[in-house]
C-alpha cells in the first residue's frame, strides 16, 4: 500500500514538474516574441530618428546655404546701389555743368542780340512809314478790314490767334498783308505762368498757322506787349526772360507806339478810334499802329477809312512788318 502512494505521489510531481517545464518554455518563447516585437519597434523607431537626424541635417545644410546666398546677394545689392548712387551724383555733376555752360551760352546770345538790335543796325526806317497792325484775329471783320486795306491799296500785318477763324489766312498772304504770331490761348494766366508754357503756346500757333499757309512765321508779338504788367502776377520776370528768349530762338517781336484805342471799352466811338491814331501819329516820323480784328470791332472798320487818307495826308507810306524791321519795343516792366 506504501508503495502504491510513492508511485502515485511521484507520478503527481512527474505531471507537476513536466507541466512547469512546459509552462516555463511557453513562457520563455511568448517574452523572446514579445522581446523581439520591442526591438523591432525600437528599431524602426532608431532608423526613423536616423531619418530625421539626416533630414534635419540636410535642411541645416541648405539652410546655411541659403543664408550664404542672402550673404552674397545682400553683398551684391550693397555693390549695385553704390554704383547706382555714383551714377546719380555724375548725372547731378552733369546738370550742374550743363546749367552753367546754358547759362553762359545764354549770356552770350544776349549780348550778341543786344549788338544785333543797336541803333546801329536796327534803326527807324528812313521816311514817315506807318505799320498797321491788327491783333487777335482772322475774325468776322477780317475781310471787311481786306477790302478797305484793298480799295486803298495800303498793306498791313496781322498778328493772329490760334481761337480765330484761321481759314481766312490764305487770302490775308495772297493780298499782300504779313502774318505774325499772337497767341494760341489768348489766357495770360496760361501763357504766362512759365518759360515752357509760353513757348508751348507758341509752338501751337505757329504749326496751327503753317498748316494754312506752309509757312512758321518768325515775327510776333506778345499778348498786352513786352510792356505788359499782368504776366507779373503770374510769374514774376518772365517778360524780361522771354523779351530775350524768343530773339535767341530766331523769332523778332514788336510792340507799337501808336496805340488806337480800339479795345479801351466796348463802347468806343469810330471818331474816337481815328483821332487817337492821327493825333500821335502828328508827332512822330514812324509808327506802328495797334488795332484789332475782333468780331465786335466794327468800329475798327468804320474808322479805317479816314484813319488811312489822314496818315497818307501826313505823309506816310504804308509797310508790312518783317524780321528785319525796327521792333519798336516798350521798356520791359516785368
Amino acid at each position: 500500500m506504501k508503495k502504491y502512494i510513492k508511485t502515485h505521489i511521484f507520478l503527481v510531481l512527474t505531471i507537476v514538474l513536466s507541466f512547469a517545464l512546459v509552462l516555463t518554455s511557453a513562457q520563455t518563447i511568448f517574452l523572446s516574441v514579445k522581446s523581439n516585437k520591442y526591438e523591432d519597434r525600437i528599431n524602426a523607431a532608431l532608423t526613423s530618428a536616423d531619418v530625421a537626424n539626416q533630414e534635419r541635417e540636410t535642411m541645416k545644410n541648405e539652410n546655411d546655404k541659403t543664408q550664404l546666398e542672402n550673404a552674397e546677394l545682400e553683398k551684391i545689392n550693397a555693390d549695385l546701389q553704390l554704383k547706382i548712387n555714383a551714377a546719380k551724383k555724375e548725372i547731378e555733376d552733369q546738370k550742374k555743368l550743363l546749367k552753367k555752360l546754358d547759362k553762359k551760352a545764354l549770356i552770350a546770345a544776349e549780348k550778341e542780340l543786344a549788338i544785333e538790335n543797336s541803333p546801329q543796325t536796327r534803326v527807324m526806317p528812313a521816311g514817315k512809314v506807318c505799320y498797321l497792325t491788327f491783333d487777335d484775329g482772322p475774325s468776322d471783320r477780317t475781310i471787311e478790314i481786306l477790302d478797305v486795306l484793298d480799295r486803298y491799296e495800303v498793306a498791313a500785318t496781322f498778328f493772329v490767334v490760334g481761337s480765330s477763324k484761321l481759314q481766312y489766312l490764305p487770302r490775308i498772304v495772297e493780298k499782300g498783308h504779313a502774318i505774325g504770331l499772337h497767341a494760341n490761348n489768348h489766357d495770360y494766366s496760361k501763357i504766362y505762368k512759365s518759360t515752357d508754357a509760353y513757348f508751348k503756346d507758341l509752338a501751337a500757333l505757329s504749326d496751327k498757322v503753317f498748316d494754312k499757309i506752309g509757312v512758321h512765321p518768325m515775327i510776333m508779338r506778345f499778348p498786352g506787349g513786352g510792356s505788359n504788367k499782368v504776366s507779373q502776377k503770374h510769374c514774376k520776370g518772365i517778360m524780361t526772360r522771354l523779351t530775350s528768349q524768343v530773339q535767341i530762338k530766331g523769332y523778332a517781336y514788336f510792340d507799337w507806339n501808336v496805340d488806337s484805342g480800339d479795345a479801351s471799352s466796348k463802347n468806343v466811338t469810330a471818331k474816337t478810334i481815328t483821332d487817337n491814331v492821327l493825333s500821335a501819329a502828328a508827332k512822330k516820323d514812324s509808327i506802328c499802329v495797334l488795332m484789332h480784328d475782333i468780331s465786335s470791332k466794327n468800329a475798327t472798320v468804320e474808322a479805317l477809312p479816314k484813319i488811312i487818307e489822314g496818315l497818307k495826308k501826313m505823309g506816310y507810306r504804308f509797310e508790312i512788318l518783317t524780321k528785319n524791321s525796327y521792333g519798336f519795343h516798350h521798356t520791359v516792366q516785368n
